[in-house]
């Protein structure tokens, strides 16, 4: 929250309080100028190592305030002199005449704009519902997308590719991300950490009924915060699991990209030698 009344920011924090998304209190950070902004977005937990985007989903940046188009610029400054393309930016104004609706979502790629009059309670829940899922999706795809690029750079011999998933996941647990995660590529289980309870995890979910079925058996298994992809040995894919028991229930709409990176993985380690 970007703001220069302090009122205003008491009253959306009040507002925002008690409001959960995938199970999961969100985190509200203020800001009362441009420049404390973005001093605070270049430091943790915003500012994540190997990370170009950082950890910001959801933005209500005030237009006017240490100068009257202070809050456009903090909106340009996030987009490119950060990189963050994902996190959802929405622009509160007091007074719409100094910034034209059009004018302001087309040059500064903001989800959305708003006077500070029509900015209810109700709205702002439903726009921080709704921004942080759609960041989770968005950052869900391109660190999925990422993770298998790398992968299949690394697919010359089975050594290299399990050497480039030996990070997996590391560097988590400190944002409240994956907590047990592992793979079982033909029997062996690769992780980083906690291996008794990655095989307790697996031991527990294979048990389960899958929610989703794909042609060959390859099935996926959900169960709250706890997620397996289940691979069945093919011509082109070898005998594997993934198991992760994380911060939140994975949303549906993200069971097909976990699906999906299973099974390039699974190929990916059959052809590999």
């Amino acid at each position: 929250m970007v703001d220069d009344e302090p009122d205003v920011l008491s009253v959306t924090k009040l507002a925002l309080k008690d409001i959960k998304i995938y199970g999961l209190s969100i985190k509200i950070h203020t800001a009362a100028s441009k420049a404390e902004a973005l001093e605070l977005l270049n430091q943790p937990p915003f500012a994540i190592a190997g990370q170009a985007e950082g950890s910001l989903a959801v933005a209500f940046i005030d237009v006017v305030m240490e100068s009257p188009q202070a809050g456009l610029e903090l909106c340009e400054d996030i987009r490119h002199t950060l990189g963050n393309r994902s996190a959802q930016l929405f622009v509160r104004t007091g007074q719409p005449g100094i910034a034209p609706e059009r004018a302001v979502v087309d040059e500064y790629d903001i989800s959305g704009y708003f006077t500070k009059v029509e900015m209810t309670e109700q709205k702002l829940y439903t726009l921080v519902k709704s921004g942080v899922r759609q960041w989770v999706t968005l950052w869900y795809a391109r660190l999925t997308a990422e993770s298998t690029n790398y992968e299949i750079q690394h697919v010359d011999t089975r050594e290299h590719l399990i050497e480039a998933l030996d990070g997996m996941g590391e560097g988590f647990d400190d944002l409240g991300g994956t907590l047990v995660s592992g793979l079982v590529f033909d029997g062996k289980m690769f992780t980083h950490q906690k291996p008794d309870q990655v095989r307790q995890l697996h031991a527990e979910l294979i048990q389960i009924d899958p929610v989703k079925t794909w042609p060959g058996g390859h099935q996926l298994i959900a169960d709250g915060n706890r997620v397996m992809v289940k691979i069945e040995p093919t011509e082109d894919t070898i005998d594997y699991y993934y198991v992760s028991d994380g911060m939140m229930p994975l949303p549906e709409a993200l069971h097909e990209m976990t699906f999906q990176n299973g099974l390039a993985l699974a190929m990916l380690y059959k052809r590999a030698k």
